[in-house]
């Protein structure tokens, strides 16, 4: 039994155009710029009380290497304003 009778052979050139027309659209596709648009997440009470307790738990360890126990308070409060302006300016 012939191939040939069973499957038809494609023209080795056709197939080859084909193929490289293809990966140009692909090419052109992914090489356009495009601009995604997203939206600002909206400042929420949960945000700010988690960035001043950050703020506060850095600050507490930064005051309390420098000045000991009375540091720690003193950098945990401001810590904890530095945090929470941080988060609502930015």
């Amino acid at each position: 039994m012939a191939i040939g009778g069973i499957y038809q052979v494609k023209n080795p050139m056709e197939t080859a155009m084909q193929g490289m027309s293809q990966a140009a659209g692909t090419y052109g596709n992914m090489s356009q710029r495009k601009e995604v648009k997203t939206e600002e997440a909206a400042k929420t009470v949960g945000g700010g009380i988690a960035a001043g307790a950050g703020g506060a738990v850095g600050g507490a360890m930064a005051g309390a290497q420098i000045g000991g126990t009375a540091g720690g308070y003193w950098g945990a409060g401001i810590g904890a304003v530095v945090g929470g302006l941080a988060y609502l300016l930015s």
